[in-house]
């Protein structure tokens, strides 16, 4: 909880604060790889060549757990057909994350594995059940998030809703972050035979495997009256990243520098007891060499139901602040008092 105490006429912060939430929610990652470079070809066929990697995820069921601002949360699936009626074959996927969020500072940590992909290029027709089961993708990594009006803007009523925003407010952000990301195959390639001629040496590629840290700057807000909430925060950057592409027996290394975003958005009610509503997350990552661009986008939404155990409490900061607003408040009561007492003396002076 690092920073001074936040404004109690913008933020209302939890004592003994244990909390429960629900969600349902929708999970997505696109991995996509466009050649580059390559003469023999246009433009336009190296743009038809672009490989689109896609896990299918049914929707999915997760649990958060806040003790005392330290939060966990897990998704799982109850099983294979849970809420899927597609009948396309499901891919493997899990996810962990840790938060804790203060005044002036956050952190996060997430872990996701995705495996069984389908993949496709423009001109090849989808089969709903074609898959390779060698293909998977995992990445990890923590950001810590500096908020730079934390004393009227609560990133944890907004995002988190383990305080309360009661009056709107927003603030600029910064967010620095590592990540671990790897995109691979166990037994064949990456690029289908069909599209080798495009990627040229590359198409013999089976794995991408990339060491980022990245700077993202942006703004964020909370839109709230009567415990009714909306709030967005969107962030753009640039990072340095160590990627490794392996052409067995080959392996080459390069220093990247790719172009990310992150956006979230919440739509509720944020109640001191019960808490409910819907929201979206997304990343995106951009990165690009020699012979081919790659990209990475993730994104999440669904709807969540809590509830949480607290004790509403004011630090001696606060109250300090309190009974100063209160004492000018009185103050400036008196003045005006006496001024009017000046003005109906004046009046009924003969």
């Amino acid at each position: 909880m690092a920073g001074s105490d936040p404004d109690t006429m913008y933020v209302q912060r939890f004592k003994n604060n244990f909390s429960v939430k629900t969600f349902l929610l929708n999970n997505g990652f696109i991995y996509t790889i466009m050649p580059r470079n390559n003469d023999a070809f246009s433009e336009q066929q190296l743009k038809d060549a672009k490989l689109f990697y896609l896990p299918h995820i049914p929707p999915t069921t997760g649990v958060s757990v806040n003790i005392k601002g330290i939060g966990f949360s897990y998704i799982f699936k109850f099983t294979n057909d849970y809420l899927d009626t597609t009948g396309r074959v499901k891919s493997g996927y899990k996810q962990f994350a840790m938060n804790m969020y203060g005044n002036k500072f956050g952190f996060e940590a997430y872990y996701q594995d995705y495996s069984r992909f389908y993949f496709h290029y423009k001109n090849q027709p989808i089969h709903l059940k074609d898959y390779n089961t060698e293909i998977r993708a995992y990445q990890w990594g923590a950001r810590g998030i500096f908020i730079f009006n934390g004393k009227k803007f609560s990133y944890n009523a907004a995002f988190n809703q383990n305080q309360l925003q009661k009056k709107s407010a927003g603030s600029a952000m910064l967010i620095l972050a590592g990540r671990f990301s790897e995109l691979k195959s166990t037994d064949r390639r990456l690029i289908p035979d069909s599209l080798s001629p495009y990627y040229g040496f590359t198409s013999s590629l089976r794995r991408n495997r990339n060491y980022a840290f990245l700077v993202q700057g942006g703004y964020a807000f909370n839109l709230t009256k009567n415990h009714f909430y909306f709030s967005m925060a969107a962030l753009v950057g640039v990072g340095i990243e160590t990627q490794t592409f392996s052409y067995p027996p080959q392996k080459y290394y390069r220093l990247g520098f790719p172009l990310v975003g992150r956006s979230k958005a919440s739509v509720g009610y944020n109640g001191k007891i019960l808490f409910t509503g819907i929201f979206a997350n997304t990343d995106v990552g951009q990165a690009q060499n020699r012979s081919f661009r790659s990209q990475e986008l993730t994104y999440t939404y669904g709807l969540y139901l809590g509830v949480r155990a607290i004790k509403l409490t004011k630090t001696k900061g606060q109250i300090k602040q309190e009974q100063k607003r209160k004492k000018l408040a009185e103050k400036e009561a008196a003045k005006k008092a006496k001024e009017d007492k000046k003005k109906v003396g004046k009046k009924i002076k003969p």
